[in-house]
């Protein structure tokens, strides 16, 4: 029990008064961690039908639930804990809240991470996977599947022919997500069907399966058999399959292209770049993601994006392409030691770095930023040069700017330091217009989201 110990302090809150972590959790099979706060209408939904999960099937399936709590006061809290039939984490404890918030990456509430009896994380989605096992509960600790049982024995093609899984070990392929309803898939899917039969003419060690979003068999097929190449697709019954496929890639919205290498393991969660880079560049480059992530593309780098984790952005919209280029050279030590240090330790990199271009994406960084450093962004810009920020989403919104006026690696590692060291400059996301502040805030890279 020392980790949930660890994670929760030596006492929580019960009904009844105080209990020790330790016997509170001892023996469960799973732990059920809720992010939750009384003036959240969502959660205001949701934790009645948890309420209702927990007196149905805690004590049959042994596992028990801990409130974390987003609330704004003791007196708000004790309300909320009101209606709760579980454990609690006390109120005064923010140091550990704000801790546990940022460990399980907590974008927005409700949340509910699900552990195991040793406390690792079995699944984030413990909210989804609730409503989907309500009544049952048949399924709990919803352990995910492996990549391959998820994929299944077989795999179908367009002519209704089945292709064995096993054929793909071995093979580099992708797992396209996409659905005849998203405008944007309809853009990228004759670029990965053109891409396809150029690539498979110089490679057959690389395959694509489809994977539909669409909402019935009918329209998954005829997407499949009049819009796509001759490649595969999992089979539209597997419905549990495709949503386990769309966690382990950490799929939001659609269309997302992830690449497995040939050991088996995701390589690339957005590959979509790759695609239209073309086929000489990725012989050229290989399918593994770059170090240096394009904010065009999207706000996701190195497994994780900048909802998530800490995050330095070079804004380069008034420069020129060689500019850029040396930005991301000057990066891109960096980005490799704290990515070798989180595969080191098993956790997410300390910070990702992305360069943004003149486009969608400098106009959002722009917007985010125009109140504490509009005058310092329009001067680079009129400059010529590159600015430095750091996006710090996850300490409720936070960002720095650089002073520096070019881009060393030296430089934005010293950067970095003199935040550790004091924080200071601390300067405050805005909301841009139409939008709120918190969550994920440049959840527009994803333009459908996932159904």
């Amino acid at each position: 029990m020392a980790e949930f110990v660890e994670l929760f302090g030596e006492k929580l809150q019960g009904k009844a008064g105080e209990v020790s972590t330790a016997e509170a959790l001892s023996g469960k099979k799973g732990v059920l961690v809720y992010f939750s706060a009384h003036w959240c209408p969502p959660c205001r939904g949701f934790t009645p039908k948890l309420a209702e999960f927990y007196t149905k099937h805690a004590t049959a399936k042994g596992f028990e639930v801990v409130f974390v709590s987003s609330d704004r006061g003791q007196s708000e809290f004790n309300d909320y804990v009101g209606e709760m039939p579980w454990l609690a984490l006390p109120f005064t404890d923010r140091a550990r809240k704000e801790a546990l918030s940022s460990k399980y990456k907590v974008g927005g509430i409700p949340t509910l991470v699900v552990l195991g009896p040793e406390g690792k994380v079995i699944t984030t989605n413990g909210r989804a996977k609730v409503m989907e096992d309500f009544e049952a509960c048949e399924d709990f600790p919803w352990v995910p599947p492996t990549l391959w049982e998820a994929l299944g024995d077989s795999l179908v093609k367009k002519d209704g022919s089945t292709v064995a899984t096993e054929t793909l070990r071995g093979k580099t392929f992708g797992l396209y997500f996409s659905a005849h309803w998203c405008p944007p898939c309809l853009g990228f899917t004759p670029i990965l069907k053109s891409f396809y039969e150029e690539y498979k003419a110089k490679s057959e060690d690389f395959e694509i399966i489809f994977i539909s979003s669409d909402q019935s068999e009918d329209a998954m097929q005829s997407y499949f058999q009049g819009e796509h190449g001759d490649y595969l697709a999992l089979p539209f019954s597997k419905r549990k399959e495709k949503a386990a496929l769309s966690d382990m890639c950490g799929v939001e919205g659609i269309p997302t292209f992830a690449i497995v290498g040939p050991d088996g393991t995701i390589i690339n969660k957005n590959g979509r770049g790759k695609i239209t880079a073309g086929v000489a560049a990725v012989l050229e480059a290989g399918w593994e993601a770059p170090v240096v992530g394009d904010m065009d593309e999207g706000p996701e780098v190195a497994g994780t994006d900048i909802n998530q984790c800490p995050a330095i952005i070079v804004l380069c919209d008034g420069c020129d392409d060689a500019a850029q280029v040396a930005a991301r050279q000057a990066l891109e030590p960096l980005a490799k030691k704290y990515l070798d240090d989180a595969k080191k330790s098993g956790d997410d990199p300390k910070y990702i770095f992305l360069v943004a271009g003149d486009g969608n994406a400098a106009q959002q960084v722009k917007a985010l930023t125009q109140n504490g450093a509009g005058s310092a962004m329009a001067a680079a810009k009129k400059e010529g040069r590159p600015a430095v920020i750091l996006f710090d989403i996850p300490d409720n919104g936070a960002f720095y700017i650089s002073s520096a006026t070019e881009v060393t690696t030296t430089g934005v590692e010293a950067f970095l330091s003199s935040k550790e060291a004091g924080r200071e400059g601390r300067l405050q996301l805005g909301r841009p217009k139409g939008q709120g502040i918190g969550g994920r805030l440049l959840r527009c890279f994803c333009p459908c989201l996932r159904r």
